[in-house]
């Protein structure tokens, strides 16, 4: 018996070595030379089992918008102080290397005064210019100037100061100063760009329908005895452009009123394109009116200007125009992320330029204020180090214009709009990169769910803001890392996320 199961013992180990010597046997004596690895491509991932709690937001490459023509802010009065902050390099860093911004808006001020003070003025925007242009440089994009005028010099006024109150003066002959006007407009741009700085776009006037206290001149859409025509001073600018720059005249946007309702807009513009149906690159505005905000306390109803971007829309495409917005800072950090969202979706707006990129602060400051960077020593919770701070409105920009870069196209994507959630995307031209922004208006948390069934992801990334009452600079653009198997996302409460992946189409 015992001689038995030993031989049993005997058979069993022999019969499982050989079982592990055959199935451990990588270096077989015949075996084929290895290829060389292909390059690694986006893999194709089974779509993820559906959460029912989840709301399903899906991405439509096919139905394609407007192209994004950049993002960018307003350095005017105060952005001087960036400069003497201890690090304004850090400053600068945020601005255009992390926000990505890459329009300058730029005030006008070509003969406002003695020649030291346009000098002064262009170094600043130089300045501003150069350091933008170093960080585009490292993306391969281009930085895009525009300058607005508020007011012609004095000597241009009716009223002889460069405050508002006033229009055009009138000639001997009773005429008003068009030409005049159009000739500082181009000696302007010859100025500026004998500093050094391009001037790629220009807006003959910063808000024509208003009557400013600061600098300012008025217009009228029909030129009348007590008002000039913007129609008139906008043509006799763009053809003296062509005689004096020919194919490098700067491109103009028009009217850059204060109001983005659409009857004025169309009022202002209408004489312009009969008779120069090409001279207006893209239809501008700002949106202190035609919708509801106010300054204080510094809010806004972003719903509000819906109608009117979608009228704003049909207006352009009548004309042929892109759209520019170009000025606006009420509301807060999670009001602004959703005037954003809503004039890149309704309006299918190309641009979107805050105000203030750079202002003063002061002492009673903090987090939700109207620029996107104040400067100062003090501000609410006590001393800040750097000199500076990055504001919730500059976190709500960046949510936008840090990954969607010019050239990428915004495309269809459910749901965009619902209760509490609203939704946009954006692709890179060859569909290589896909960007959306996502904003919970509500108190409460929600989940959305991407099941990419028309996507292969090789990588993702997520970034969250969380704007609730008393938010602090720790909870703005958090990374959250790379999108789960499961592909679900937790939105809390009043907040925006920005989605990033890296992949191909199916």
């Amino acid at each position: 018996m015992k001689r038995l199961l030993l031989l049993l013992c005997l058979i069993f180990v022999f019969a499982c070595g050989c079982t592990e010597d055959q199935t451990n046997n990588s270096t077989p004596a015949t075996k084929a030379p290895t290829e060389t690895p292909a390059t690694p491509t986006p893999t194709e991932a089974p779509t993820p089992m559906t959460d029912p709690d989840a709301k399903q937001v899906t991405l439509d490459f096919e139905q394609r918008y407007q192209t994004i023509d950049g993002f960018g802010a307003g350095f005017t009065w105060y952005a001087e102080k960036l400069f003497f902050v201890p690090n304004p390099t850090e400053a600068f860093d945020l601005l255009f290397r992390d926000a990505g911004f890459t329009i300058l808006r730029f005030k006008n001020e070509y003969g406002y005064g003695e020649e030291n003070t346009f000098n002064t003025v262009a170094g600043r925007n130089l300045r501003y210019y150069t350091e933008a242009k170093t960080r585009a440089d490292e993306r391969n994009e281009k930085v895009t100037v525009l300058y607005s005028s508020w007011s012609p010099p004095a000597s241009l006024k009716s009223n002889n100061d460069i405050n508002g109150g006033g229009t055009l003066k009138k000639d001997a002959d009773g005429n008003y100063v068009y030409e005049d006007f159009a000739k500082w407009w181009s000696d302007s741009v010859a100025a500026y760009r004998a500093k050094g700085i391009p001037v790629d776009f220009v807006s003959i006037q910063n808000e024509a329908d208003y009557q400013a206290g600061y600098d300012g001149c008025e217009f009228t859409s029909d030129e009348s005895g007590g008002l000039a025509s913007y129609a008139k001073a906008f043509l006799a600018t763009y053809r003296r452009f062509g005689t004096d720059f020919s194919e490098d005249a700067p491109k103009m946007i028009a009217p850059e009123t204060m109001t983005c309702d659409p009857t004025t807009l169309r009022s202002y513009i209408r004489e312009i394109v009969a008779e120069e149906p090409t001279s207006i690159y893209a239809l501008a505005h700002h949106l202190y009116k035609g919708g509801t905000s106010t300054d204080d306390p510094n809010e806004c109803a972003p719903d509000s200007f819906l109608l009117n971007f979608r009228n704003d829309n049909q207006l352009a495409k009548d004309y042929g125009l892109k759209k520019w917005q170009t000025e606006f800072y009420r509301g807060t950090a999670l009001q602004t992320a959703n005037v954003i969202n809503s004039t890149l979706v309704h309006e299918n707006a190309n641009a979107y330029i805050f105000w203030g990129g750079v202002w003063i602060g002061a002492s009673n400051d903090d987090m939700d204020n109207g620029s996107l960077i104040i400067v100062n020593s003090r501000f609410r919770y006590g001393e800040e180090p750097k000199g500076y701070l990055a504001t919730g409105n500059y976190y709500a920009m960046r949510h936008f214009s840090q990954f969607i870069r010019p050239g990428y196209e915004r495309i269809d994507v459910t749901p965009s709009i619902s209760k509490d959630l609203r939704v946009s995307a954006y692709a890179s031209p060859d569909n290589t990169t896909v960007v959306l922004v996502m904003m919970n208006n509500g108190t409460e948390p929600l989940k959305v769910q991407l099941p990419l069934d028309n996507y292969n992801a090789a990588s993702s990334q997520c970034y969250q803001s969380v704007f609730t009452l008393g938010y602090t600079a720790d909870m703005m653009y958090k990374d959250l890392g790379a999108l789960g198997d499961s592909r679900v996302l937790s939105l809390p409460g009043e907040s925006v996320t920005t989605i990033v992946i890296n992949g191909a189409t199916k």
